[in-house]
């Protein structure tokens, strides 16, 4: 769906956002953005900084983040929308000149301050987030972002070049908001994470380390992709190769940042590398439109594009000294938020193997369910849940009764609401921590419990977990009440049917099918049965 945008007039802000009839919202946005020029909120932090006391100074910082944090507050209120908030440009020619870092109040420290206190009021906030335009200013170049002569004609407060560069780093932003980031970040090996042909160069030919400038660019380029896993995004290995040269780089190369054990999946043979990425996306459970693909030979990207167009694929540039600079620039990887849970993406993943490795030994499903020795929790969220909350609404699809996208707005309505409840389970076993797994929504009314969305994470299906967090629900609500119901709805997408058959399979009683598809379901509480699973220990 094409975006559409709306843009207030100028220094407008708090009239949009007070004036119940203004256009700002009648849009409806789903992001609001907040860029202020001090030339207009405070002139004299612009016009007269040096002729300042220090008091003054400090009274003219306090307005600033006092307003800014009021419209932001009104904001949130009134709108559903997330909210970006810019921070402000650092002057490249400070009041003080060169002295300004010898003053005990310069301008430089005056708006470091500012910039410091305003990510901080925002930090750990679900919906508001500082969108650092100093920071692009200094990358693109502060004397070529912004225009003197058209600041003072026409109040225009950056270059149309610049603007293009802030715009680009708001995608990032929406990317992230809506869910959109990509989940596994797969790569090549010869001349992507280590310079030369490890199958004809050897183990001492390849070229990663100190000591050579290419050598130092491939260093660099691996350390840059353990910054990617350390976000949360999954690594994963296709490369035609001889699977026992490649892996005897990792074991015998220290060098390297990157360790065999930091990806979650790899294919290293000979066949053609998208079958090897389909491969990768089943044996993680993932979609391959969640996947990046990066790879040196044009080749081999090509093919790649043509037989899977929904892997985002990034061919390298020739020089190896420009691959850090490439990687920068896949809006695909950006996440607003890293999460204790995403910390340990890989860890869990290569735990997957480790149960799946268990199921294959053992044979028999209920043995090998027991053998897991799982433990469940189930309850309602906290304030800290949202933030995960969020991110299985935005990416969960198999295991998604209804797969509804619920927004950080919406999800902060029924986390206050009396009316709905949010019920989430987090489970761990032998093999390690699977984290905040699955969730589910109800809306409560005195005889009726509507299940809204029920989703489970693909790396739990089949353990019966699923099963537990409905025995919950009918213990809490059905078990032990008299005419009081509850009822579900499967809203078929193109990626959720491993979920068609769970509400029949829990019991309920399906009631109408749609045209399209959706089937209704109920089951009355003299009906309701908590259906068996020893081998998990609950913890409520």
């Amino acid at each position: 769906m094409p975006s559409t945008t709306y843009i207030g007039g100028y220094n407008q802000h708090y009239q949009d956002i007070l004036n119940p009839g203004s256009q700002l919202l009648q849009y409806q946005p789903n992001i609001c953005f907040l860029l202020l020029s001090l030339h207009e909120l405070e002139p004299l932090v612009c016009q007269q900084f040096s002729s300042l006391s220090d008091q003054d100074k400090q009274n003219c910082q306090e307005r600033i983040l006092t307003h800014i944090e009021n419209w932001v507050d009104l904001a949130l209120q009134k709108t559903d929308a997330t909210v970006l908030v810019s921070n402000f440009q650092i002057p490249t020619f400070p009041s003080y000149g060169i002295a300004d870092l010898q003053q005990d109040s310069g301008e430089l420290e005056f708006y470091i301050e500012l910039n410091l206190k305003l990510c901080k009021k925002f930090k750990h906030h679900s919906r508001a987030y500082i969108f650092d335009i100093d920071r692009l200013a200094s990358r693109f170049g502060k004397d070529r972002a912004s225009d003197p002569k058209m600041l003072y004609m026409a109040k225009m407060l950056w270059t149309d070049e610049f603007f293009a560069i802030v715009a680009n780093e708001f995608i990032r932003y929406a990317i992230g908001i809506l869910g959109r980031s990509k989940k596994c970040l797969v790569l090549d090996l010869d001349n992507t994470l280590w310079g030369g042909v490890i199958g004809e160069d050897g183990i001492e030919g390849i070229k990663i380390g100190i000591g050579d400038p290419i050598s130092e660019a491939f260093l660099a380029f691996q350390q840059k992709i353990v910054d990617i896993k350390n976000r949360g995004v999954i690594l994963a290995i296709c490369s035609k190769n001889n699977p026992d040269d490649a892996l005897e780089a990792f074991q015998k190369k220290a060098e390297m940042p990157l360790k065999i054990d930091d990806f979650s999946a790899s294919e290293i043979n000979w066949d053609a590398k998208h079958l090897n990425i389909q491969k990768i996306a089943k044996t993680l459970n993932i979609g391959t439109d969640s996947l990046v693909f990066i790879d040196d030979n044009p080749a081999e990207c090509s093919l790649v594009q043509q037989m899977l167009p929904e892997v985002t694929t990034i061919l390298l540039p020739p020089d190896s000294a420009s691959y850090i600079s490439t990687v920068d620039q896949i809006l695909a990887l950006e996440k607003l938020d890293v999460r204790s849970d995403d910390l340990v993406k890989t860890e869990q993943y290569i735990q997957n193997k480790k149960r799946q490795q268990a199921h294959d030994n053992i044979g028999d499903l209920n043995s090998y369910l027991y053998s897991l020795e799982s433990k469940v929790t189930i309850k309602t969220v906290s304030e800290q849940d949202l933030s995960r909350v969020h991110q299985l609404f935005s990416k969960t699809n198999q295991f998604n009764l209804t797969t509804i996208r619920y927004s950080v707005s919406d999800i902060e309505k029924f986390y206050q609401s009396d009316t709905y409840q949010l019920i989430t389970v987090a489970a761990q076993d032998k093999f390690g921590q699977l984290g905040t797994i699955g969730q589910c929504l109800l809306k409560l009314s005195s005889e009726v419990i509507e299940v809204d969305s029920f989703i489970l994470s693909c790396r739990a299906m089949g353990r019966g977990i699923e099963t537990a967090l409905i025995n919950f629900i009918k213990k809490k609500y059905l078990i032990g009440h008299t005419s009081v119901k509850l009822v579900g709805t499967y809203i078929p997408s193109k990626k959720n049917l491993p979920i068609k058959s769970f509400l029949e399979a829990q019991g309920l009683k399906l009631i109408d099918e749609s045209i399209d598809g959706k089937k209704y379901y109920e089951l009355l509480s003299k009906d309701a049965q908590e259906i068996p699973c020893p081998w998990l220990e609950i913890i409520v």
